[in-house]
């Protein structure tokens, strides 16, 4: 399963405005590729916009429980979206197939 992660934070959870958390941050950041090893997860991306205090993740897992545990292993508060995607070419299979199916009928 792939799926696209957006996480946002307030200024309030921030660490570059919370200077005590960033030790925290730095030490998770680091251990990161470990973690997504242990728990079967594909990094395909992990992009942060700082200024407006998101990130975006490309993450690639057959257990929704195991992307969870990897992005809770960050340690700021956030909100997060989770969307199942696909890529493109899979995108137009199954519309070929679903036009294969209703001309069947």
């Amino acid at each position: 399963m792939l799926v696209h992660i957006t996480m946002t934070h307030t200024e309030d959870n921030c660490p570059g405005y919370n200077r005590e958390q960033m030790p925290n941050l730095l030490e998770a950041g680091e251990r990161l590729p470990a973690i997504a090893k242990d728990l079967g997860v594909t990094v395909h991306s992990l992009v942060w916009g700082a200024p407006e205090h998101v990130a975006f993740a490309l993450l690639e897992s057959d257990s929704i429980g195991a992307i969870t545990q990897f992005v809770n292993s960050i340690p700021i508060r956030q909100d997060t979206r989770v969307n199942v995607v696909e890529p493109l070419a899979d995108v137009l299979e199954t519309g070929r197939a679903m036009m294969a199916r209703m001309q069947q009928k």
